[in-house]
């Protein structure tokens, strides 16, 4: 009799052919911009910590002093220990969605415990079967998870086509209950961004409800740093913005901005809300620090975005292929041979990247995916735009 595991083999072998192999990756230690993998001390340019604020040593005393004066631990513990739905709505709960709303100036706000949750938990909560699912063609796994769990019907719309988008629903909305449209805002894994004043005049136009994800937008745009659609004065106009913690908050959770009729809803049909374990007291409340603190972190955004912009002209000068229009700056190589040496590559000069494939990215895009901080030079990073170059030249040469 054969192994149950052979089948398991030869998907592994195939993927290794093809140069797709994952594996966990060991960190050891991190300290501000540099982090220590395989025993060599980086430059983290694949980290989501946008404002620098992770690592920063005199924020997190500052927050840790505070939970000493307010016995956040005598008082709460360490774990929820519960979901939501029974007893781990803490308090601090009910204060974090009170200061979402007062930033977004929104009718009502609800925290999960990742973006990833929220995703796959609230497109099956709204979208069901006699509805139809509208979702840009390079929206986040998470959508596309949360798109196959619901019994709606979906369409893909061409990568931030509107026209496509509308010429969709102009031919199919009429036989649908309900349209819902899906984007990012910044999108993960091309840097670029929304059309969203055009998105709001499509989902107006059709009757739409329209979700747009924040989380590579959330604490970086805008100068209280509530995002994108803030910042395009949308948000009044979209039906649910999704932020997360995890990326340039510093810390772990998402939260959706939306109105009570939604966030009812979502409490009574969301299951990834219902049946998950609340997060932890100390998250909520590093949460509601950092969310204080959003007001008065202009000056990280500013440099973040002309750290970015002297970044991708430096790419421009050395005519090498980059894409996306924000802080993530991923530098398309096509194939996955090509990627995993420039990786390598950078890695031998103390630049921590990693290769970005399929299926995270379309077969045959491959790419090397830079992401910035507040808190790195541009110094730290002049060099990589020539050690691409010098590269790509030795490939052609060779």
């Amino acid at each position: 009799m054969e192994s149950i595991y052979n089948k398991y083999i030869e998907q592994l072998e195939s993927i290794r052919g093809n140069n797709l192999l994952r594996s966990l990756k060991t960190v050891s230690s991190r300290n501000g911009t540099f982090i220590v993998f395989n025993n060599k001390k980086c430059l983290n340019l694949s980290s989501n910590d946008y404002l620098g604020l992770a690592t920063n040593t005199e924020l997190a005393r500052e927050f840790y002093s505070g939970l000493a004066r307010d016995n956040i631990i005598e008082e709460y513990g360490l774990g929820a220990s519960s979901s939501r739905l029974l007893c781990g709505n803490i308090n601090l709960y009910e204060k974090l969605e009170q200061r979402i709303c007062r930033i977004y100036e929104s009718e009502a706000a609800l925290v999960f415990n990742s973006g990833y949750h929220a995703n796959i938990g609230i497109i099956p909560a709204l979208a069901e079967k006699g509805d139809l699912i509208l979702s840009d063609s390079l929206n986040h796994a998470s959508i596309v998870d949360g798109i196959r769990l619901s019994k709606a019907a979906y369409k893909i719309y061409r990568h931030n086509d509107v026209n496509h988008l509308a010429g969709i629903l102009e031919k199919y909305r009429n036989r649908y209950e309900r349209a819902i449209i899906v984007t990012e805002s910044v999108f993960s894994m091309d840097g670029d961004l929304s059309d969203l004043k055009k998105l709001v005049c499509v989902k107006t136009k059709f009757n739409a409800l329209l979700y747009v994800d924040e989380a590579h937008s959330a604490g970086v745009y805008g100068e209280n740093g509530a995002g994108l659609c803030v910042q395009n004065n949308v948000s009044k106009q979209v039906d649910i913005i999704l932020g997360t913690f995890g990326k340039a908050l510093a810390s772990h959770g998402a939260y959706a901005v939306t109105n009570n009729i939604i966030k009812d809803v979502l409490v009574n049909k969301m299951r990834s809300l219902l049946y998950t374990t609340a997060l932890p007291p100390v998250v909520l409340s590093w949460n509601l620090f950092i969310m204080g603190k959003m007001q008065s972190l202009q000056n990280h955004r500013k440099r973040l975005q002309d750290l970015s912009e002297q970044f991708r002209n430096s790419l421009q000068d050395k005519n090498l292929h980059f894409i996306g229009k924000s802080h993530i700056i991923p530098i398309v190589t096509y194939d996955n041979k090509t990627a995993l040496a420039l990786a390598g590559k950078l890695f031998d000069k103390g630049f921590l990247t990693f290769p970005i494939r399929w299926p995270t990215v379309p077969s045959g895009n491959s790419r090397i995916r830079i992401t910035l901080s507040s808190n790195i030079n541009f110094d730290d990073i002049k060099d990589i735009a020539r050690i691409i170059s010098c590269e790509a030249k030795t490939k052609q040469d060779h």
